[in-house]
């Protein structure tokens, strides 16, 4: 349990350092292609991440809803303590203008547009997972399908709960925030995430079980 409990936290860790990466690069593109290296600490060390651990427990049974909670409140604790430490550094300052406009975005955005941005961010993220998986490891073709999704979903800004509660910290811990906007970021997110990352899941096992299936058939 522990494991697993230290594993959620440095995956929230991951992928706020792959944020602060996003957030120091002026051109979106730019930043956009630099996201992805938090996800790839978090690919190669298989750490717990929430939008990981959700379509591998319907893809192939590796977690549980018990996992999905406890990677959500580790990637959650990883994301804060990462925005509280970087607050304390020069670092922090930089941090703090980028976000600002983020933050008010998301903030101020309304509950439906946050949860279908969730679903689009979780279909891009789980193919990463799932096709990646599949690819040898530190392989071309597994640097390249993961470094092509995660750039596509942070570039098009959807939303991506550990990213957004990584962001969410900086700007809360800068400029202040509402208790009902946050909870309102996290829940519609969460639950695009979840909505958006089961269902590919789903559609990725099924159509692999019908490919093996006429395959067995011949």
């Amino acid at each position: 349990m522990m494991q697993k409990w230290i594993s959620s936290v440095l995956a929230g860790v991951f992928i706020s350092m792959g944020a602060m990466v996003y957030l120091s690069i002026p051109n979106a593109l730019a930043g956009s292609l630099f996201f992805a290296t938090g996800i790839f600490l978090v690919l190669n060390l298989h750490n717990m991440l929430f939008t990981r651990v959700c379509p591998l427990m319907i893809y192939d049974h590796q977690y549980n809803w018990g996992d999905v909670g406890i990677a959500w409140l580790g990637n959650g604790i990883g994301a804060f303590l990462s925005a509280a430490a970087v607050s304390f550094t020069r670092f922090g300052n930089t941090l703090a203008e980028a976000v600002a406009g983020i933050g008010e975005t998301k903030l101020g955005d309304s509950p439906l547009s946050l949860f279908i941005l969730g679903i689009f961010c979780a279909f891009f993220v789980a193919f990463a997972v799932l096709v990646g998986a599949k690819q040898r490891q530190g392989s071309f073709g597994q640097i390249f399908y993961v470094w092509l999704f995660i750039t596509a979903f942070v570039f098009c800004g959807f939303e991506h709960i550990v990213a957004d509660m990584f962001y969410i910290s900086c700007y809360a811990l800068n400029y202040g925030a509402q208790g009902p906007d946050v909870v309102k970021v996290l829940v519609c997110v969460t639950a695009g995430n979840i909505a958006g990352g089961l269902f590919i899941a789903w559609a990725v096992r099924e159509l692999d079980r019908n490919r093996e299936q006429a395959l067995n058939a011949h």
